[in-house]
């Protein structure tokens, strides 16, 4: 076959004599991207559409004032001979139209060529309706009649005034949020327990069914019709969903720019009316319904619908930005092109972007999507498969054959029988065998550094947490919180009423019986081994009395900063013994602790280095050191802090029964070692990072296998 872009075509014979015309009901729209001119086509019985040059346009419109195609195309020839479409380009025209059903001519059935493509397109759509099974639409019915019947009660939606509202709305949202963040913070700990997944999926059918009429509303508000709606499976998860593809034959791009948006913007709305009833109204199930309405319709639409690595509305939100038409296909083909012209070395194709600047942007879409739809795959096939896990395997094999075997089969096909390679067949074949070889050499063998990363906490060489070592009411603060405080020192004093009473009692009955002993001893002496043994017994309880009243005044043992924040909140209270009253911490040394999860203490009995790299959290832009690293050869339970745990912000898991939320469900073992603040920098007792220890190196591909393995242990407990 011949290129699309000679003048002569092989397939000519088959269409020059055919008498063609487009099928009723067909639509051409003038469109302009990037300052030229394109026409779309639009089927409006089969709600199809795609773009044509202006050539191709000038051709269609001269089928239909010719008897042949033949006389169809050299009148084009005569009228234009410098932009007229050659033979190659009409066979492919008149292929895509055909195959997309909008032709019709005197013996159709009879045009070879056009079948055969019509059959590859067939089996192109299969193999697509398979690779996109984890996101299979299921069509049930024509909402079109019903969105004209009630558009009216809607369209102002689309209007200045409903966008003012929009705004009112969502800066009143925020501001309820930022007043309430506490107590939405706290709701949403419990926003995956199995008490709320089922209002979470409700939520979220109710949001995205609205996101859906946002876009369908959208659409017809501008005269274009909404022809599907149905249920899609996504990730066998079923959601509503509308097509409002129609949007496509808009002339004007931000029309295609709004319905694409309209979905999102009456998903935000949605979700600023469901946060101020969960703010304003008491708890209930319609409370408990908003905050996961709140909660659908902000995430997903920031992290699925705004994303334009995927092919939602963020992709074609970009597409019609930056009038880049089919991004995702021209920018394969771009990194196709890249990969012939430098590593292969073939010259003869020409660049497929407008300019240098779209080139570059289109290949750093590519590798980002690419990168991000395999996280996103590895991710839901974590997901599925923790879910059930034969259906997880299979979706896994499902995917290895359609994303590895099959595109390394076609790239080998491509290497050794593809016609641009014609003349540089041992080079391109010599280089990727070679790429590939090195590649594997230096993922297996060449040794990289090699990190293990840890969550731990800053503590204060030394400090103390002060407790209280006896019950009483507060007396007296001696010592303000924030003040430096030397060994010794009494930081708070407390009573306790029978205490003092009892320790007044022990006096007075201590006095009675030395009275009652000198006065046995001038009579006969016969009780007096019985009172000096109460004497001796009253001695040790006064001893225990005095220990008692003596602990009553909080003292520290070490000299550092007093801090007692919440001190004042003990004030005419009953303080029980052991309530945590404060700390007392250094601020001349600090060392780092760390937690390290038991499938993970291998690590830590290998060559560890003494020395690692710590990143504090709210300072990530400077790096501290740790020195002198020493793992502790003990399991232990309890935290080195609350934060640590879940309760805590952390991702160790805590006994919820416990008060502090710093005993450990699982044994753990801790890593301590000095932290080094550089001048200027600071630190402070309590403050969270991440550390990250020095392993011995390691090849990348080993460092790879022993992350996925350790995931499937954890996940799976294989």
């Amino acid at each position: 076959m011949s290129s699309p872009n000679a003048v002569f075509d092989e397939s000519w014979y088959r269409v020059k004599d055919r008498h063609l015309r487009l099928m009723p009901g067909i639509e051409l729209v003038r469109q302009f991207f990037k300052g030229e001119r394109w026409y779309v086509v639009c089927d409006k019985l089969g709600h199809q559409y795609f773009r044509i040059r202006p050539e191709a346009y000038a051709f269609v419109g001269q089928l239909e004032k010719s008897d042949t195609v033949e006389e169809a195309w050299e009148r084009i020839l005569r009228a234009d001979p410098k932009n007229a479409p050659s033979q190659g380009d009409v066979v492919q025209l008149l292929s895509q139209l055909y195959r997309s059903g909008l032709l019709r001519g005197d013996k159709l059935v009879d045009i070879d060529a056009l079948a055969d493509t019509r059959k590859t397109e067939d089996k192109k759509k299969r193999k697509q309706q398979m690779s996109n099974f984890l996101f299979l639409k299921i069509p049930l019915f024509n909402p079109d009649p019903f969105l004209r019947r009630t558009l009216w009660m809607f369209s102002w939606c689309f209007s200045i005034v409903g966008v003012l509202i929009w705004f009112g709305m969502f800066g009143w949202s925020i501001q309820t949020l930022a007043v309430n963040w506490a107590r939405f913070r706290d709701v949403s700990e419990g926003l995956l327990g199995l008490s709320n997944l089922p209002w979470l999926y409700l939520a979220m059918v109710i949001t995205k069914t609205i996101h859906e009429f946002g876009h369908s509303y959208a659409c017809r508000r501008y005269g274009r019709e909404v022809p599907e709606m149905g249920i899609m499976l996504l990730v066998f998860n079923p959601l509503p969903y509308m097509d409002a593809s129609a949007s496509y034959a808009y002339t004007h791009r931000y029309r295609r720019v709004f319905v694409g948006a309209a979905g999102m913007y009456v998903e935000i709305f949605v979700a600023a009316l469901a946060l101020l009833y969960w703010a304003y109204a008491g708890e209930g199930t319609l409370s408990r319904l908003a905050y996961n309405m709140a909660i659908t319709a902000s995430i997903s639409t920031v992290l699925f619908n705004l994303n334009p690595l995927l092919r939602f509305d963020g992709y074609h939100i970009l597409t019609d930005l930056t009038e880049t038409p089919n991004l995702q296909s021209r920018a394969q083909k771009l990194m196709k092109f890249w990969i012939n012209r430098y590593p292969f070395g073939v010259r003869k194709e020409p660049i497929p972007a407008a300019s240098r600047g779209e080139a570059t942007w289109m290949t750093i879409y590519f590798i980002a999507s690419w990168i991000y739809r395999i996280f996103l795959l590895i991710g839901i096939l974590f997901f599925v498969s923790k879910q059930w896990l034969i259906v997880g395997l299979i979706i896994a094999a499902i995917f290895s054959v359609m994303w590895l075997v099959v595109p390394v089969v076609k790239a080998i096909h491509y290497l050794f029988t593809g016609t641009l390679l014609m003349n540089k067949r041992f080079r391109a074949i010599t280089v990727s065998a070679g790429f590939f070889a090195l590649l594997f050499l230096f993922l297996w063998f060449v040794p990289m550094p090699h990190y293990f990363r840890v969550s731990g906490i800053v503590q204060s060489d030394p400090f103390i947490n002060v407790y209280t070592e006896g019950s009483g009411k507060v007396a007296s603060i001696n010592v303000s919180s924030g003040s430096f405080v030397e060994a010794g020192t009494i930081l708070m004093t407390m009573g306790n009423v029978e205490l003092t009473e009892e320790a007044a009692l022990m006096e007075v009955e201590s006095r009675r019986i030395d009275t009652l002993i000198q006065s046995d001893r001038s009579v006969d002496g016969s009780q007096l081994a019985g009172l000096l043994a109460s004497r001796q017994a009253l001695a040790a309880r006064r001893a225990s009395i005095n220990e008692q009243l003596e602990g009553l005044k909080v003292r520290t043992s070490i000299s550092g900063r007093w801090i007692a924040p919440s001190l004042h909140e003990y004030f005419d209270s009953m303080v029980p013994r052991g309530a945590p009253l404060g700390l007392v911490r250094g601020e001349e040394r600090f060392r780092f602790s760390a937690v390290v999860r038991q499938r993970d203490v291998d690590r830590l009995f290998t060559d560890l280095g003494d020395t690692a790299e710590v990143k504090l959290f709210g300072e990530e832009s400077s790096t501290m050191v740790m020195s002198d690293v020493i793992p502790i050869p003990a399991d232990q339970s309890r935290l080195p802090s609350a934060s640590l745990g879940v309760m805590g912000g952390g991702s160790i898991g805590v006994e919820t029964n416990q008060g502090d939320g710093a005993e450990a469900t699982e044994p753990f073992f801790e890593i301590r070692a000095k932290l080094r603040v550089p001048e200027g920098e600071i630190a402070n007792h309590g403050q969270g990072g991440i550390a990250r220890l020095r392993l011995p190196d390691l090849p990348y591909g080993r460092q790879w296998y022993l992350r996925v393995r350790q995931a499937f242990q954890r996940e799976y407990q294989l």
